[in-house]
């Protein structure tokens, strides 16, 4: 049995796949560093037009949205929830249209999930 799990360790760690698939990661990693980055500076001036305006910029909330759909996109791929590549490697928001790789949980019959809907209007206050 240890014999089994010794060669199915070795053809993993022999399989280019996985090797161009952590090569990927590692992009998509830096990817999205620095995408975190673009999105603090777009929070600090959104601050700055509700501060000085009274009120957010549409462009930059729009682009903001974009932005964070993007992060999600890569944070499945970086999680093995999803095996498709994000953008620039696949169309801008291809995989906000297709599903996720469903994995099986285990989910206790008092948790309760909260279904988040984007919404196009600026938040009421």
């Amino acid at each position: 049995m240890a014999e089994n799990n010794q060669e199915q360790v070795k053809r993993n760690l022999q399989d280019t796949k996985q090797w161009i698939r952590i090569l990927y990661m590692v992009l998509f990693w830096i990817v999205l560093y620095f995408s975190m980055v673009v999105a603090g500076v777009l929070i600090f001036i959104q601050v700055l037009f509700a501060l000085l305006t009274g009120e957010d910029n549409k462009n930059l909330r729009q682009f903001a949205a974009d932005l964070t759909r993007y992060i999600n996109q890569i944070l499945l791929f970086l999680t093995y929830n999803e095996n498709r590549k994000p953008f620039p490697f696949a169309t801008w928001g291809e995989l906000e249209e297709q599903a996720p790789i469903e994995a099986e949980m285990d989910i206790d019959e008092h948790e309760a999930f909260i279904d988040v809907e984007a919404k196009d209007d600026k938040p009421s206050t």
